[in-house]
């Protein structure tokens, strides 16, 4: 008896999956707007629970990097 399997195709994404550049000077557009909006949240939720935003600008660009 011969069993055969049928070919899935791997899922799609949005966009290509790709590295982002260690230099976010070279990021796309829609990444760096990404980052940018995501800190501006996370400054913005700081102030209203009188945190610090100290590391806020990493959180934003770790974030983007593992999300992208």
């Amino acid at each position: 008896m011969e069993i055969t399997a049928e070919h899935q195709e791997p899922p799609s994404y949005p966009h290509p999956l790709q590295v982002l550049p260690e230099d976010r000077s070279e990021w796309p557009d829609d990444a760096g707007e990404a980052r940018r909006q995501l800190q501006k949240e996370l400054d913005q939720w700081c102030r209203e629970h009188d945190c610090s935003m100290v590391t806020n600008s990493w959180v934003a660009e770790e974030a983007v990097r593992q999300g992208w």
